[in-house]
Formats: structure tokens, C-alpha cells, sequence
């Protein structure tokens, strides 16, 4: 017997609880339902890489996995891909209980993904910002963990590059560094700019910045500001991540007030921290010196976290432990249950991946044969289908008639109603099979692409096109409702209600058609693209600045483009990718 409290398979809403608890948040619609092997629980975070998954083995097997999803632009370039696999290859020669275990990666379809041992507890940013800074000791267990961790990386001859208080994870266990392998594969893709970093400004090594050189000194340095932020709740050289910023990490000495409360709150640790931060990568101490550091110390051994911050660690480990022993049935529900979008007409119009209805039957049962109790619902079934084979048919007239149509949209005295879509408005379209590659971003659109299309006539429908409702003649929606002149003599095919109408496609889709493309676009760049996402915000009342659409991603276009993210539940990242593009264009 075990002191956890047992889990009723009656009190579905324990299990949510426990992914809370566990530091992870429901999934969303658009978020996958397999990631290779294991099967999604919820999301832990987001960042500039992509988003990392807390996910159980599909097959049952114990353990829970935190599983990164590599972001499209960077996962669609061959090069990126093979850099990374040669650096999660790197991190399997990490051995250290200092280091979560690398479980495995793939590239499945569309998704490049790498999982790894999930070590529960929380990271070192939000330890600090919700149960405060760290006393010395707390400090000096940091010390000796985090030196035998960058030993163990130094054996195996891997660099971190980017260490920071997010990537030091603090559990029941002592301290773990996660996170590192990646930003190697990143800052030598073709998707980098030429004089670009791929990190932290404020953690960043002063060789990395000015060289771009890293080495495990560089990671020494990191550390240093990381245990700084620690002790003080501030790094050794200001906030932000601008240009000033990496500045004063390359050029300048730590500021004083930071190092002066480090020196008031133990000498000995600002001696050994200074040393880490000089400038010169030879005079820093070894990740070996740090550990010997913290043993003359008298801390070399594990110490207890300080309230609150063990209770949260505590919680959060009995939390995980919780979601292990849930059958794989109860996890279903923890895709947020004011995202499921119910089907009015039966589960075959959206496939086999349909979630299960509200009841938790499956919508893919098979129908009985012969009489019984089961005949009522397969007679039932006969009207849906021939709604379905109805709206096939009138999708396939819609079609034909807008390949065959004049280029020009349809005249304005012609009555639009919306075409049958089985797309969800408020999902951004984030995977496109048409989607232009890296090496053809700058291709001319041609009319047709350009053209907004119907996205209910294909589920290969591209996420550059016009996501939502498109407009089609009167008589065609006639035909769709079974309405006409026949007094209503004429049987309906369907209970529900007559199709309503809709205004036309509205100027965001008709009337921007630079580009047609999801790749991304931020700021700097002058093309296109740019022109297109100016063009959209401009018709959605979002002002790109003084200029206004001039095809150049400057301050006033950034400004408008995180706007629009937040307003419609977005990562705030002034960055134009597909979950952008597929928001932009969509009819809502």
C-alpha cells in the first residue's frame, strides 16, 4: 500500500486536478492527439522552439514524458532536422541523475518532436516569482548540483548554450538541467540569420555574443547569472532583451547593487559567482571547481527545499504520480471541455479522429444487423446519411462552379449564403499540405492561388487560403436548403433549420492576396509576405503604423501583429507563423 490517495474512477474531475498540479494545462483543439509513441495529457509551455507536451506511453507502459514539438518553420528544414538529430544524439551521451534521460525523437508527418524523462517540480524562474528568492544554502545546493550536472555534459562533450533559471528544473530530488541540445541544432539552421543568437541575451555568454563561440566556460558563465537571479531575483546585468542588454553582458561589468546583495547575503558565493561572470572564459572555474566550491562550503551534501517551495515540489510529484496510475480512458477528458466541438449530423463527416460525443460513447460504433433493439437507430441513421451524400454532392457543384467561374468574385447584387464547412472557426489551420517550402517563400502567387477558396470543398485545403465561409449564388443555396418556389410542396431532406444568409467574404480575404504562403514573417523582413500580413491587419482595424502597408516589417507592423495574438489567444511573439497566418485569414 502506498500513502497516495487512491483515484475513484467516479471523480473524473480529480484527474484534471492532478494535471493542474502537475504544472500542465488542458489541450487545446489544435494540439496533437499522438506525438509518435506517446499519447498528450496536456502543455506545459510554449517557447521559441515550440511546445512541450506532459504525454504517457500510448502503450501503457509506466513513466510520464516531456515530449517538445519543434516549431513547423524550423522542423520543414532538411538542414535543421539533421542538425538536430546529431544533438539529441549528443544529450543520449549524457549520464547524470542531474539530467533527465533522453527517451527518444521522430519526425512524424508533420511533426518533429523529441521526448524526455519529465522530472516533476518546478523551474527556476517560477520557484523564485511565487515562493521568493533562495536562502545561501538553497543557493549552495544549486552549486553542487548544477556543477555535477555541467561535469557530466563536459564528459560527454555537450554544451548547453542556453542555460537559464527557465531550463534549471528544482524537484523533491535536488536541482535538473533540461532543455539543451536544441539550441545547438538552432543557431546553425539556415533559418538563423547571418549575426543572429539563438538564446537568453541576459544569460548569454560575452564570448558567445561578440564571437560566437561556445564552450562549456560559456555554460559557466550562464550558470552564474542563473544562481545570480537566484539569490537576488535579478540578473547580474539588468533585465530585457534588447540590444543594451547584450551590451552590458559583452562589454560591461555586472551591475553593482546586484553583486553588492549578493555580497550581503554571502561573501563566499559572490567570490565564487564573480569568478564565474569575468570576461575572460579562461579565469572562470571549472564546472568540477564549483562542485569542490560547494563541498569546502560545508553544503556539498542534499539539503531540504525551504517552505513553500518544498510543499509545491511535494504537491507536484504526488500530482504526477496520480496521472501515472490513470487508465489511459480517463485521460481523455483533459482536452479543455470548452474547446470539444460537437458534431449536429453523425461522427463519419469529421473521420476517425473525432473525439468521443458527450456521453463517451464512440461516434465509430458499428451498426448492428438484423432486428432487435438496435434496428430503431439504423433506420435513424438513413435520414443522416442522405444529408451527407446531399451536402457531397452540392460541395462538389460549389466547387466546379467556382474553378470554372470569371477570376472576379461574384457579382454584388448576387444573394451569398455560406457553403456547408466542417472546419472550426476558432482553431488557427496550423498544418498545410501545400505549403511552399523554405526555398520557395519568395515565389509569385499565381490568380488562382491568390483567389480565396472555399475551405469546406477539400480537407487539403491550404492553411495560406481563406479559412472559414465563402459566398455562393442564391441558387445554389436553394438548392442546399430544399427551399424553391414550390410554396413549400416540396419535402425537406433534413430537420434542421434553412441555411442563413451571410454578408460576402469579408476585405481581409477578398481583398489581400499578395501572398498566399504560411511562411514566417517578423520583423525585419521586407517582401511579400509583409505586404500581405500589413494588408490584413489594415482590413482588420489594426493600424501597422504611419507608413501602412508598404511591405517592410518595422515597429508599427510588430506592434499590430501582437495586438492581434492577443486578441485572439495567441503566443504573444510578434513572429508571423502558420498559427498566425491560418488566425489572419480565418472569417472571424
Amino acid at each position: 500500500m502506498t500513502d497516495q490517495p487512491p483515484v475513484s474512477p467516479n471523480t473524473p474531475a480529480s484527474g484534471d486536478s492532478a494535471l493542474k498540479q502537475a504544472g500542465a494545462t488542458p489541450l487545446r483543439p489544435a494540439d496533437p492527439g499522438r506525438i509518435g509513441p506517446y499519447v498528450p495529457l496536456g502543455l506545459l509551455g510554449s517557447g521559441g522552439m515550440g511546445h512541450v507536451y506532459l504525454a504517457r506511453p500510448a502503450d501503457g507502459t509506466p513513466g510520464l514524458a516531456a515530449v517538445k514539438v519543434i516549431r513547423p518553420e524550423y522542423a520543414e528544414d532538411p538542414r535543421f532536422r539533421r542538425r538536430f538529430e546529431r544533438e539529441a544524439s549528443m544529450h543520449a551521451r549524457v549520464h547524470s541523475p542531474r539530467a533527465p534521460q533522453l527517451l527518444g525523437t521522430g519526425f512524424d508527418d508533420t511533426l518533429l518532436w523529441m521526448a524526455t524523462q519529465y522530472v516533476p517540480g518546478l523551474n527556476l524562474a517560477d520557484a523564485v516569482r511565487d515562493c521568493g528568492t533562495l536562502a545561501p544554502a538553497g543557493v549552495w545546493r544549486l552549486v553542487a548540483d548544477l556543477g555535477q550536472a555541467l561535469s557530466a555534459m563536459a564528459a560527454a562533450d555537450v554544451v548547453h548554450r542556453d542555460l537559464k533559471p527557465s531550463n534549471v528544473i528544482l524537484s523533491p530530488q535536488g536541482a535538473h538541467v533540461i532543455d539543451f541540445g536544441i539550441a545547438q541544432a538552432a543557431d546553425s539552421s539556415a533559418i538563423t540569420s547571418t549575426g543572429s543568437r539563438v538564446g537568453t541575451p541576459a544569460y548569454m555568454s560575452p564570448e558567445y555574443l561578440r564571437e560566437g563561440r561556445c564552450d562549456t566556460a560559456s555554460d559557466v558563465f550562464s550558470l552564474a547569472g542563473s544562481l545570480t537571479y537566484a539569490t537576488t531575483g535579478n540578473s547580474p546585468f539588468g533585465d530585457g532583451t534588447g540590444v543594451d542588454v547584450m551590451h552590458r553582458v559583452a562589454f560591461e561589468e555586472p551591475k553593482p547593487e546586484v553583486m553588492a546583495e549578493l555580497a550581503a547575503a554571502d561573501p563566499a558565493l559572490a567570490e565564487l559567482l564573480s569568478a564565474c561572470l569575468a570576461k575572460d572564459s579562461a579565469g572562470r572555474p571549472t564546472p568540477r571547481q564549483l562542485l569542490d566550491a560547494a563541498v569546502a562550503a560545508g553544503h556539498g551534501h542534499a539539503s531540504s527545499w525551504p517552505e513553500p517551495l518544498g510543499g509545491r515540489l511535494l504537491s507536484r510529484q504526488r500530482a504526477c504520480e496520480v496521472l501515472e496510475q490513470a487508465s489511459g480512458e480517463r485521460t481523455l477528458h483533459f482536452r479543455a471541455p470548452a474547446e470539444r466541438v460537437a458534431a449536429p449530423a453523425p461522427s463519419l463527416v469529421f473521420g476517425p479522429a473525432t473525439p468521443p460525443d458527450g456521453q463517451g460513447a464512440s461516434p465509430q460504433t458499428p451498426l448492428a444487423t438484423g432486428s432487435g433493439e438496435n434496428s430503431p437507430r439504423r433506420s435513424r441513421r438513413k435520414p443522416y446519411l442522405a444529408v451527407v451524400a446531399g451536402v457531397a454532392v452540392v460541395a462538389v457543384a460549389v466547387s466546379a462552379f467556382l474553378l470554372t467561374r470569371p477570376e472576379r468574385d461574384v457579382p454584388a447584387s448576387a444573394s451569398p449564403t455560406t457553403s456547408t464547412s466542417t472546419a472550426f472557426d476558432d482553431e488557427p489551420t496550423s498544418a498545410s499540405p501545400t505549403s511552399p517550402s523554405p526555398s520557395e517563400k519568395e515565389k509569385e502567387p499565381s490568380p488562382r492561388e491568390s483567389a480565396p477558396t472555399p475551405s469546406a470543398s477539400s480537407n487539403a485545403t491550404s492553411a495560406g487560403d481563406a479559412g472559414g465561409t465563402r459566398a455562393t449564388p442564391t441558387d445554389e443555396a436553394t438548392a442546399t436548403s430544399g427551399g424553391g418556389s414550390g410554396g413549400g410542396t416540396t419535402p425537406t431532406a433534413t430537420p434542421t433549420k434553412t441555411a442563413p444568409t451571410t454578408p460576402a467574404a469579408p476585405p481581409w480575404i477578398t481583398q489581400c492576396t499578395h501572398y498566399s504562403g504560411t511562411e514566417l514573417t517578423q520583423y525585419g523582413d521586407k517582401n511579400r509576405r509583409v505586404t500581405q500580413v500589413q494588408c490584413m491587419l489594415e482590413k482588420r482595424g489594426y493600424s501597422v503604423g504611419s507608413a501602412g502597408v508598404d511591405g517592410q516589417f518595422g515597429d508599427g507592423t510588430l506592434a499590430a501583429v501582437k495586438q492581434f495574438q492577443s486578441a485572439k489567444g495567441l503566443d504573444v511573439d510578434g513572429e508571423v507563423g502558420p498559427n498566425t497566418w491560418g488566425a489572419l485569414r480565418s472569417s472571424t
